[in-house]
């Protein structure tokens, strides 16, 4: 039965296939935006005093979540996903190297949740079965959902199952954290030095690194609009409520805060939600499959979910957990600048209008979107500069983070190019 549900490839999504309604979406991406991840994301956020940590959470997160929604309707108005989106400004060619580089992330993603199920299991489960094995476990369940595909995923296992799993068990953590944490104490807290503006680009990184897949998930919506709601309500609560979550339990490292969270209560609670994970690690594994048929799109989708699934299950079996925070400053860095070029393209250069031939037909010899390549690598170059990843960081000056100047630099570069585009057509054409 799974092996028979259809495959949805890179062309538009018939009518008779959007099927799922504004509440669908609230359930899809409140159950997304849980995870052990956002708990560790929201741990570094300690290092920032309490109220810039919480402004940053609240912010940061809606901020993002309105981003996500954004590029989310670009695939709900037309039946798209998320890739394909990149192509009016990026060219078809040049929408190649976006889908590598969110291939490669996402099959870090994936890697790194079916890791923090296994490992979490095997501490919760005892010696009953070794890691290795619920690593083998896991990634079968991630390959299920993945073939099953976003219907059967949103309305079967989320709508009746994992997502009122993840609610419940949620609110339990978030409670019993506050009512064991030293929350005066922490409310005084100085930090160690982080601005608001670093906590902000960490927060917005992870509503930023589900953009790049936003799209392939509700091209299926009945309404854009409900589904725009649907999306931006539902990430931004559990963002908060997670990110949150995670400055109040501290630690990092992810196996830490699994014992501490056992610890306050039953460790079934803990591994129904290490369950609900499952549905993170599909969303990634489908999104991989569906980037790379933008560039191969003869491959059977099934084939490539159960290729990434494997690959990501074999390297969490040989690979450790480290550098996170790198990682998600990275994510900020690529794909913030790059969205920054594909929401100007269509809400203000193309006006929320696209049409078939810029989908699916090169719109010069190259195939290749040269003012948005220019745009956006001169934002990420920008991102990067301002990050503390940067060789020439220097923390004494007054902080502005990385997010919202690389987004607000790609958007006017490339709208600026654009703009001064007919202008040279004109003179040629005269000439």
């Amino acid at each position: 039965m799974v092996l028979r549900t259809p495959e949805w490839g890179i062309k538009p999504i018939s009518d008779k296939h959007k099927m799922l309604g504004g509440l669908d979406y609230f359930i899809l991406w409140s159950s997304l935006g849980v995870g052990l991840l956002v708990f560790s994301a929201g741990s570094f956020l300690s290092a920032a005093s309490f109220v810039d940590a919480v402004l940053a959470i609240v912010i940061g997160s809606a901020g993002g979540s309105i981003l996500l929604a954004l590029a989310g309707k670009i695939g709900s108005d037309n039946g798209i996903p998320s890739l394909i989106t990149m192509r009016p400004s990026f060219g078809i060619r040049g929408s190649y190297l976006p889908a590598v580089l969110n291939v490669i992330q996402l099959i870090g993603w994936t890697t790194f949740e079916i890791m923090i199920m296994a490992r979490a299991a095997e501490l919760l489960a005892g010696s009953i079965i070794p890691y290795y094995g619920w690593a083998v476990i896991f990634g079968a369940l991630v390959a299920i959902l993945g073939i099953l595909g976003p219907l059967n995923v949103a309305r079967q296992w989320l709508g009746k199952f994992a997502v009122w799993i993840a609610f419940g068990t949620s609110a339990i953590i978030i409670v019993s954290l506050l009512s064991s944490a030293n929350v005066p104490e922490l409310v005084a807290s100085p930090g160690q030095g982080m601005s608001f503006f670093s906590a902000l680009d960490l927060v917005i990184a992870m509503p930023v690194s589900w953009m790049p897949l936003v799209a392939d998930y509700n091209r299926f919506a009945k309404k854009s609009r409900s589904a725009l709601w649907g999306t931006l309500i539902g990430f931004t609560l559990t963002n908060i409520l997670f990110y949150f979550g995670g400055l109040l339990i501290g630690a990092s490292d992810v196996i830490s805060i699994v014992m501490a969270i056992q610890a306050i209560f039953f460790g079934f609670l803990m591994l129904l939600l290490i369950v609900d994970e499952a549905d993170n690690a599909f969303a990634d594994v489908y999104s991989a499959a569906m980037s790379t048929q933008d560039i191969f799109s003869h491959i059977s989708q099934k084939h490539l979910i159960i290729g990434f699934t494997a690959l990501s299950t074999l390297l969490a079996m040989v690979v450790s957990i480290e550098q996170y925070e790198t990682f998600l400053f990275l994510i900020g860095a690529i794909f913030v600048p790059l969205f920054g070029v594909v929401l100007t393209d269509y809400y203000i250069v193309k006006k929320r209008k696209y049409v078939e031939q810029m989908l699916y037909a090169k719109q010069n010899k190259l195939g290749i979107g040269v003012p948005a390549i220019i745009a956006w690598a001169l934002g990420a170059l920008l991102n990067f500069v301002l990050s503390p990843l940067s060789p020439i960081y220097m923390p004494q000056l007054p902080a502005i983070g990385a997010t919202i100047p690389s987004l607000a630099a790609a958007s006017l570069i490339y709208l600026a190019i654009m703009r001064m585009r007919p202008k040279e057509q004109a003179i040629t054409a005269k000439s």
